[in-house]
């Protein structure tokens, strides 16, 4: 059965080339590389302890696959997709891929969240090590509080901590799918405008950032504490998908 994991995914326009900077610069392990026509990346996942993510080789648009339109977004592993696609239709979510069976085994399909990112839902599971995960996406949106009802709602997404300022505006906030978590807020200034990041948990994020700089990482906040006692620092890689690392680990 499926374990159910929310993982971030990219899109990279040279996947071979970030693999390898990936694995240069953060400490990334390519654990599985499937080849697409022409020298591209069909799909391949990197861990990372105990998680891992996807990324795939960006190419001309598709009609027929809406993925080929972004660069980023989140899959989430299920074991029972058909129940949750009538869910989320239900709810009113917008799908833009229907349940369909996939050519790699899976069976899934692809709707929008409020503010208009993709996110696909099926029982492929990728190779996740047993543990809490270390890679959360982290998304931005223009209403946070809209945004919650509706991962809760249509996505069957659990709530947990909900962090506000003085005006009730959403400042951060965690939502589960069994053990897997997923960080949403508001607008961030560090991100410069960009609407998600991946969380990495590492031990030492001083020493990490120290060899992701050196590999040629763009650090865009340095290491610093923080005031819910974690530390970390957040940077871009080469083509500009951003990544935190940091000790913080969310707790159900």
């Amino acid at each position: 059965m499926t374990t159910p994991r929310i993982h971030p995914v990219a899109r990279y326009a040279d996947a071979r080339a970030a693999i390898s900077f990936l694995e240069r610069a953060f400490g990334f392990t390519p654990r599985a590389v499937f080849d697409g026509p022409n020298g591209s990346v069909a799909h391949a996942e990197l861990a990372f302890g105990t998680g891992t993510i996807g990324l795939s080789s960006a190419g001309p648009v598709d009609p027929a696959n809406v993925w080929t339109t972004v660069r980023e977004g989140v899959y989430v592993a299920i074991p029972d997709p058909d129940q949750h696609h009538a869910r989320s239709r239900a709810a009113g979510a917008r799908i833009e891929r229907p349940l369909q069976d996939m050519d790699y085994g899976s069976r899934e399909y692809t709707a929008r969240d409020t503010d208009g990112r993709l996110w696909s839902f099926g029982t492929y599971a990728m190779s996740d090590g047993e543990g809490v995960p270390v890679f959360v996406p982290e998304i931005r949106c223009g209403d946070g509080n809209k945004a919650l009802d509706f991962l809760s709602g249509a996505f069957g997404l659990e709530r947990g901590l909900e962090v506000r300022d003085s005006a009730g505006r959403l400042v951060h906030a965690e939502m589960w799918l069994g053990s897997s978590p997923i960080f949403v807020g508001s607008d961030h200034e560090d991100w410069r405008g960009r609407s998600q990041c991946t969380q990495v948990y590492v031990d030492d994020p001083d020493a990490h950032a120290s060899r992701a700089e050196a590999a040629g990482a763009e650090i865009l906040a340095p290491v610093k504490d923080t005031p819910w006692g974690a530390r970390g620092y957040l940077a871009q890689d080469p083509e500009r998908f951003l990544w935190s690392f940091s000790t913080y680990r969310p707790k159900r």
